[in-house]
């Protein structure tokens, strides 16, 4: 199954889920469908939600921002 990109909060979902997700976590008027104005406030919310996980999801968390970091850096080397 195709993953997707939410374009308004940056997560990964199942193409088949990308819907819901929208609907569900970026309502108008809603305090977290705001996207983050600066990047340490993106960062206190990528913190405040790890911590709310349990310790299998940050162990999961972590592996597939490590991942993603790999990808990064594979990406800009080739720039």
């Amino acid at each position: 199954m195709a993953t997707v990109t939410c374009d308004i909060c940056g997560g990964i979902f199942s193409q088949s889920y990308l819907p819901s997700h929208k609907r569900l976590a970026h309502r108008k008027n809603s305090p977290t469908a705001a996207r983050p104005s600066t990047e340490k406030e993106a960062i206190q919310k990528i913190v405040s939600l790890y911590e709310s996980l349990s310790i299998k999801a940050r162990r999961h968390v972590v592996r597939l921002l490590t991942a993603k970091d790999k990808e990064v850096q594979k990406d800009q080397k080739t720039q």
